[in-house]
C-alpha cells in the first residue's frame, strides 16, 4: 500500500513539474530575444565587412576602440534637436539613427582626441558595417519614415 502512494505521488509531481515546465518554455518562446553585442564578435563581422585596405590599415585595438566609441555614440549622444523641440520628446519616440556623414565626422574627431591614428574614410567604412552588424543582431531596425 506505501508503494503504491509513493509511486502515485511520483507520477503527479512528474505531471506537475512537465505541465510548469512546458509553459514556462512556451511563455520564453513567444518573448523577443534581446540582442546582445560582444564586441569580439562585433569587431570580427566589422573587419569582414569593410573594404581590404581599410582592415588591413587598422590594427585590432583601434577597432575596437572604435567600435567601443561608436556604441558609446549612439547610446549617449542624443542628435540635436531642431529650435522649439522639447528635449523629453526623444525619450518618448526613442533614439533614431541616421546614416549620414555627421556622426562619422563626429566619431573621428572623438577618436582623433582619444589618440587614435584613424582617417575619416576608416571611420566611415567602420561606422557603416557596425550598423549593419547592430541590424544583424537585431539592435536596430528600418523604420519607414512615412509611417506605412
Amino acid at each position: 500500500m506505501i508503494v503504491a502512494v509513493i509511486v502515485i505521488s511520483l507520477v503527479i509531481g512528474f505531471v506537475v513539474a512537465a505541465g510548469v515546465v512546458g509553459t514556462q518554455a512556451q511563455r520564453l518562446g513567444r518573448e523577443r530575444r534581446e540582442p546582445v553585442w560582444r564586441l569580439a564578435e562585433a569587431a570580427d563581422l566589422v573587419a569582414d565587412l569593410v573594404p581590404f585596405d581599410i582592415a588591413a590599415a587598422l590594427d585590432p585595438s583601434e577597432l575596437e576602440a572604435l567600435l567601443r566609441a561608436h556604441l558609446n555614440q549612439l547610446q549617449f549622444e542624443f542628435p540635436a534637436m531642431p529650435d522649439g523641440d522639447d528635449p523629453d520628446a526623444e525619450s518618448e519616440q526613442g533614439t533614431t539613427v541616421t546614416e549620414d556623414q555627421s556622426s562619422a565626422a563626429d566619431l573621428y574627431r572623438s577618436a582623433r582626441r582619444d589618440g587614435l591614428e584613424v582617417s575619416l574614410e576608416q571611420v566611415q567604412a567602420v561606422t557603416e558595417a557596425h550598423l549593419e552588424y547592430l541590424r544583424l543582431i537585431g539592435a536596430l531596425a528600418i523604420v519607414d519614415p512615412d509611417g506605412n
